[in-house]
């Protein structure tokens, strides 16, 4: 961790773990093939949030380095919901989890629309059991 991300506490200022996530999500997008600059530049399609769910198990200091494992926890017709399990690098601590669920829309008319069938079948290759 980075001095910027730490409170007063010594520990990560909790709203950080949300661009985390985002981080996680946009290079698991773009691991998919779904680079976010290309769904919503070209395509004109986004995925804004619809819920948020997060708890905070173990501290994350100054100089901590940690990993998050990303999972697909639920796959609608137009949403998905990505699970989120951060640990310390190199360690079993689990300090934080999420789960935070987005609908697929159309940028320009900002209605919902159904997840295309070819990123369906991506997406779900990383289902948690």
């Amino acid at each position: 961790m980075r001095f910027g991300e730490i409170d007063y506490a010594g520990i990560v200022y909790y709203p950080n773990f949300f661009d985390f996530y985002q981080q996680a999500e946009e290079e698991f997008m773009h691991h998919l093939g779904y680079p976010y600059p290309h769904l919503l530049g070209i395509l004109k399609q986004g995925f804004p949030i619809i819920h948020v769910e997060a708890d905070f198990k173990n501290p994350v200091r100054y100089g901590d380095t940690i990993e998050i494992a990303l999972t697909v926890a639920h796959l609608g017709t137009s949403s998905v919901t990505f699970h989120f399990d951060v640990y310390k690098a190199g360690q079993d601590t689990l300090c934080a989890t999420a789960t935070i669920g987005h609908a697929l829309i159309d940028t320009l008319a900002f209605k919902s629309i159904p997840i295309p069938a070819e990123m369906r079948i991506k997406l779900s290759a990383y289902k948690a059991p």
